[in-house]
């Protein structure tokens, strides 16, 4: 235990000489890049996965856990400062990573490109969400339930339940606590459940997430928070289940990439909304401002530090902001108000873009402001070489539909609606169904909106809404099959 003490002291004491070097002696760096985990090189793959697996190993992977788990940063992390909670959170967490090694000091987070694994899985390429990409097998993958039925592990005092728990090159230094790590009382293995039993849900379609930052939400950062938290967030760790379908799920690496998609999704909604008139105060302006109350009821300002505290359940928490922390130096040098994290472009040395090349947000980002729903212009054109052969199918059906719904509504907002509720039902009657979140995922994320897709259905099940497209089934089942057909259809 001393020696463990020992190493963590030192290892903080060499992180703020990484500190100190970042800001002065090299100056501001350039900016940096994230780009796809699809389009990682195998050695861009290794080098990122050696690097997650020495943080642990060094003790610092599951203190970010533990900020993420503490009640009072949980909360604002979770209501309608969503999106900078968390990019101040995975700026940090790369700051780490970069610090660990000069190996390892043009590392960013890559991000989860499910929007292609949606394609490939209603084009039929595969069938779950362990398959339909690279990702989640890249990460150590799954393993089946054992013989012995569920595991349990208490992870920073919340009890956690899986399938097995995996060991791979990236999991296999996972520690569950700041006391597991200093008493050498690891587990060395990530709780994960069977993936390959898990569909891919409606809600990471490239459709879905146009709707839920730029579609049919409303052009604010309440619309778009709302969409993308409550819609493809929510669900892609309700679907993966285990320890990433709780506060804890930072334990898991997939945690990372996936919320760096998350963050890659506000970056288009403000480079399409908000950059072509910049807010005069960020503070006040819809765009870039929301309110709500903090944990303690008070509401939360411009002015107001962000909450981020950490350490042992059951210990007193300390503010990451403090230089006691044991992460305080990679917070050090970035924001401490949210009003800062309105644009990762103007984050002074920690200032970061994303690279959509190779994937489906490619278009969506560059031409938002000329989207015109009768063209799918978000999109990849057809005829493009990154185009797979899922990808184009899914694209000409989006085209088709869009034009046949154009021709019953004219507002693009509607347009939108009316395919979205084409492509939820297809997913119910010939994609296995579409579901709520389970109960224990609703009490675990305090969750009480259904998944979008779920509400759709609900909607046309009670006569609220209508599929107002005349021939849009045989017009969607001209490019997909439908192997277990409703009257529907």
């Amino acid at each position: 235990m001393r020696v463990s003490y020992l190493l963590t002291c030192l290892y903080v004491i060499a992180a703020y000489a990484w500190a100190e070097t970042t800001d002065t002696t090299r100056g501001i760096p350039p900016p940096r890049v994230r780009r796809a985990w699809s389009q990682y090189s195998r050695n861009e793959k290794e080098t990122y996965i050696s690097a997650v697996a020495l943080a642990m190993q060094k003790g610092l992977h599951h203190r970010f856990m533990e900020i993420h788990m503490e009640p009072s940063s949980e909360r604002e992390a979770h209501d309608c400062l969503f999106f900078y909670w968390h990019r101040a959170f995975l700026l940090a967490y790369e700051n780490m990573l970069r610090s660990l090694s000069p190996q390892y000091a043009g590392v960013t987070l890559p991000y989860w490109d499910y929007a292609t694994i949606g394609a490939n899985f209603i084009a039929g390429s595969c069938t779950n969400m362990l398959t339909c990409g690279t990702l989640l097998k890249d990460f150590g993958g799954s393993l089946p339930l054992g013989s012995a039925g569920i595991k349990t592990f208490t992870v920073n005092g919340e009890i956690i339940e899986s399938d097995n728990c995996v060991k791979s090159n990236l999991t296999s230094s996972f520690c569950q606590s700041t006391s597991a790590f200093m008493s050498n009382k690891c587990i060395g293995c990530m709780p994960r459940n069977d993936w390959s039993q898990v569909a891919v849900p409606p809600d990471v379609n490239v459709l879905s997430v146009y709707n839920n930052i730029l579609g049919t939400v409303a052009p604010t950062l309440a619309g778009v928070t709302s969409g993308v938290q409550y819609g493809t967030h929510n669900m892609v760790h309700a679907v993966l289940n285990a320890i990433m379908g709780t506060f804890a799920s930072p334990a898991d690496p997939v945690f990372y990439a996936h919320h760096a998609m998350v963050d890659a999704l506000h970056t288009i909604y403000y480079s399409c909304v908000v950059a072509r008139k910049p807010p005069i105060n960020k503070g006040a302006d819809a765009r870039t401002w929301t309110s709500c109350r903090n944990f303690n009821g008070r509401t939360i300002l411009p002015t107001d530090t962000i909450t981020m505290k950490g350490g042992n359940a059951g210990a007193q928490p300390t503010s990451v902001w403090l230089p006691t922390h044991p992460l305080n130096p990679y917070f050090a040098g970035i924001p401490k108000l949210y009003t800062g994290y309105t644009d990762t472009t103007q984050l002074g040395a920690h200032s970061y873009s994303y690279n959509f090349t190779g994937t489906m947000l490619d278009k969506m980002n560059k031409q938002c402001t000329k989207f015109h729903p009768s063209l799918a212009s978000f999109l990849y054109e057809p005829n493009e070489e990154a185009a797979s052969a899922d990808v184009t199918t899914e694209i000409s059906w989006l085209q088709d539909a869009t034009r046949l719904a154009s021709k019953f509504y004219t507002d693009p907002k509607d347009v939108n609606l009316q395919v979205q509720m084409m492509l939820c039902v297809y997913y119910n009657e010939c994609l296995g169904g579409v579901f709520d979140y389970s109960e224990k995922f609703k009490t675990s994320f305090r969750v009480s909106v259904k998944p979008p897709c779920k509400s759709i259905i609900d909607d046309l099940a009670r006569g609220d809404v209508v599929i107002g497209v005349q021939g849009w089934e045989s017009l969607l089942l001209k490019r997909y099959p439908c192997n277990n057909p409703s009257v529907l259809f």
